[in-house]
């Protein structure tokens, strides 16, 4: 092989390893801090979590319908009856009426205690680009914490997932 032939493979070769992967970034928790987090959702980390089979009709307030990711975290935390560890996260991708993507909610817990809500982190955008309508990005955001206090530890979305 010509030595520039093996130079060229070997800088892909080194180039494809030190380059992050969606797949290594989804154990990762979602950033709390909203234009971070409208980055990192619009890359698709959470895509490789665990998801619901389909989207359906939200059983709460989005008025869309919705396809709900778990963190891997909070679905294995889903299977006990705790509550779900500091890093537990869910992405909602909303969608509009021909199942495409019109924005995300996204809640994160932040401190082992809930606190009644406010020990998570609470994202909602109605669009999917800088400048779409922010619904939510707070800690212990009213709207989002009168919904969810009727789920388990805040998480309303069924397990296991179907």
């Amino acid at each position: 092989m010509p030595r520039f032939a093996r130079l060229s493979a070997l800088l892909c070769l080194t180039l494809g390893l030190a380059a992050p992967s969606v797949r290594a970034q989804a154990g990762d928790v979602p950033p709390t801090d909203g234009a971070a987090l409208l980055k990192w959702l619009q890359a698709g980390a959470y895509k490789a979590w665990p998801k619901e089979s389909a989207a359906h009709r939200s059983m709460g307030a989005h008025q869309t319908l919705v396809l709900t990711y778990l963190s891997p975290t909070l679905d294995k935390s889903l299977e006990g009856k705790a509550a779900h560890p500091k890093g537990a996260a869910a992405v909602k991708e909303l969608l509009d009426g021909a199942g495409k993507l019109a924005g995300w909610a996204v809640s994160v817990k932040t401190s082992a205690d809930s606190a009644g809500g406010k020990g998570w982190y609470w994202f909602e955008i109605l669009g999917t680009t800088p400048g779409s309508t922010v619904v939510a990005s707070d800690h212990g955001v009213p709207l989002c914490v009168g919904c969810h206090a009727r789920g388990r530890d805040a998480v309303l979305t069924p397990h296991p997932l179907d």
